[in-house]
């Protein structure tokens, strides 16, 4: 066993002490950066304040949340407990949808588990053993890591019959869970007695994929295509409509705006910066928004891949913003330098942003706090999806990187929020998609596609929102448990792990089946209605993960020496000499 990577050696969490570790944040500008061009809103200097969101049944801040000091170094309590019984459970769960892969679409993509079929949905490389090596890794499932090991080495990631590669998905779960096994096997922390070229290979396959995926870059701005042709060697440009008529190459937000963690951790495995220049070329579009946004920070959910222009307003943490937000945190607190910093005084303006003006309470529910999204031209539109859920954690872990306690405020209402979405429907999981009536006037915007009856009126009634018809799905969705995983641990507060094992009973309720686990397909019906013949591969890659480290010791992954990508694959933070 190789020693164990040592960056903030005794921290179970990030603290005071990592914070004095990290540099000072100074305003853009009056730093050093090869991009910037107007300075963002300051760190250093600003202090907001969140205290007012968490109010009547919420008001009761949890012991462990400190009051905020101007100092900005107040320490959190540290996470120390752990229960092995749940953690065992949700580790047999793993297995138990494993060995149906295994039996069923073994070296296929994905397992379809009503029909006991396998499916090649994600370029045939086998996606599931890519997502989920990570977690079998965490959880020493020795026989099912070699397995995958074998699998992997042997995959050719430069051909695919399948067409145009989709750049974003590639990148968040092939790339991102080969560095991220390629990190965990090379810690010293986890088993890494596996043939050593096979541990070798995850480095080396990671840049076969990435220099196919590079050529995706190529368009007029630098920002990332949305697909890469992978029999030519082309970017293959999205498009999108705008208000005024026009039609722009386009890409959306999210997809343009999640590579930072994947590349930056490629070039210094690879010594090749150029893996960290090709991510950081398109970035500086999304983080120089033109036009300006409605609210700082809030940028819309598609950019002109030619000259890199914001195309509409529709601005939020949901799905098509929401993880390039996620990584501006993130990547500074894996390399502090002088461009991360421009990237986490973005995400400041952002987080600013929505506490002023799209963190909002429902009709009657002062205590219930949602992050609505905004239209293509910035109206609040009094409605939620569940990839924003991931915001509370985000905020959580942004309140320690950056020393703003008040942050974390902000992050317990929000993943406080997204708890009432699957503490109140029949099966205890939560919806894709809901909505409420506004806290001042009790109405809802104008939807022709949302029939407003007395049934939704009902239900906003009693649980302050309501689930939008077609919209009950759940397919394995982890952001709640992501943000609930991170409160967990940021907190010290055990009713966070509470939630988590009410959803893991949830699911094994109406998801398991006697193959593996499936969609769920309408949580507001006992049983969930009936079952979906899909299992996503971010079932084994985040929901497993996120649950497993929720119950198992803190320093199994130590988030003060790794940082997870939106797929929830860890790769270790770099630190100072």
């Amino acid at each position: 066993m190789k020693q164990r990577f040592q960056c903030f050696p005794i921290l179970l969490l990030l603290s005071a002490q990592v914070l004095a570790k990290r540099p000072t944040i100074v305003p853009v500008g009056q730093g050093t950066t090869s991009l910037a061009t107007t300075p963002p809103v300051p760190i250093a200097t600003t202090t907001p304040s969140y205290q007012g969101l968490i109010k009547g049944a919420n008001s009761t801040k949890p012991s462990a949340i400190p009051t905020p000091t101007p100092s900005g170094n107040t320490t959190l309590p540290k996470c120390t407990g752990h229960n092995a019984t749940r953690a065992a459970a949700v580790k047999e769960a793993y297995q138990y949808a494993w060995n149906a892969y295994v039996e069923y679409a073994w070296g296929y993509d994905e397992l379809q588990p009503l029909s006991k079929t396998g499916t090649n949905d994600w370029y045939g490389w086998g996606v599931t053993v890519v997502d989920g090596l990570d977690t079998a890794i965490i959880m020493e499932l020795h026989d099912v890591v070699s397995k995958m090991l074998g699998w992997i080495q042997s995959v050719d990631f430069t051909t695919t019959p399948d067409g145009a590669v989709e750049i974003f998905d590639i990148t968040i779960r092939y790339l991102g869970g080969l560095l991220s096994s390629y990190d965990l096997l090379k810690s010293g922390q986890f088993r890494n007695d596996y043939p050593a070229d096979q541990i070798e290979a995850l480095l080396t396959q990671a840049k076969t994929l990435a220099d196919k995926l590079a050529y995706g870059f190529r368009t007029p701005s630098g920002m990332a295509a949305v697909d890469v042709d992978f029999s030519t060697n082309t970017p293959v440009e999205g498009t999108y409509t705008a208000s005024n008529g026009v039609t722009y190459n386009s890409t959306n937000t999210a997809s343009a705006g999640s590579f930072l963690i994947e590349w930056y951790r490629l070039a210094a495995l690879t010594g090749n910066s150029t893996y960290r220049s090709l991510v950081d070329t398109g970035e500086y579009y999304l983080v120089h928004p033109s036009p300006a946004p409605t609210y700082p920070g809030l940028v819309g959910t598609q950019f002109d891949t030619t000259a890199g222009g914001m195309l509409n307003f529709a601005g939020g943490w949901h799905s098509e913003v929401d993880s390039f937000l996620e990584y501006l945190i993130k990547i500074y607190h894996y390399k502090a330098d002088s461009i991360t910093e421009e990237y986490a005084n973005f995400w400041l303006s952002a987080a600013n942003s929505t506490a002023a003006h799209i963190t909002v309470h429902p009709y009657g529910f002062d205590d219930l706090t949602f992050l609505s999204g905004l239209d293509d031209n910035g109206a609040l539109t009094y409605a939620m999806d569940d990839y924003s859920c991931f915001a509370g954690g985000n905020f959580l872990l942004g309140c320690k990187v950056l020393g703003i306690e008040s942050l974390c405020d902000l992050g317990i209402a929000a993943a406080d929020g997204c708890h009432q979405t699957y503490n109140t429907t029949v099966t205890g999981l939560g919806p894709l998609y809901w909505a409420w009536y506004d806290s001042a006037t009790n109405t809802y915007p104008p939807d022709p596609t949302v029939d407003i009856d007395n049934g939704y009126r009902r239900n906003g009634a009693a649980n302050g929102e309501f689930i939008v018809n077609g919209d009950e799905v759940y397919a394995s969705f982890p952001e709640s448990l992501e943000s609930w995983f991170y409160a967990h641990r940021i907190t010290g507060d055990p009713r966070w792990a509470e939630y988590g094992w009410d959803m893991f009973l949830s699911i094994n309720e109406t998801a398991r089946n006697s193959v593996a686990f499936a969609t769920v397909n309408n949580v507001g019906m006992s049983w969930g209605e009936s079952q979906g013949d899909s299992l996503d591969s971010f079932f084994f890659a985040e929901v497993l993960k996120y649950m497993y480290l929720m119950f198992a010791d803190p320093s199994t992954v130590d988030l003060g020496q790794w940082v997870f990508n939106t797929e929830c694959h860890p790769v270790q933070v770099q630190c100072k000499a």
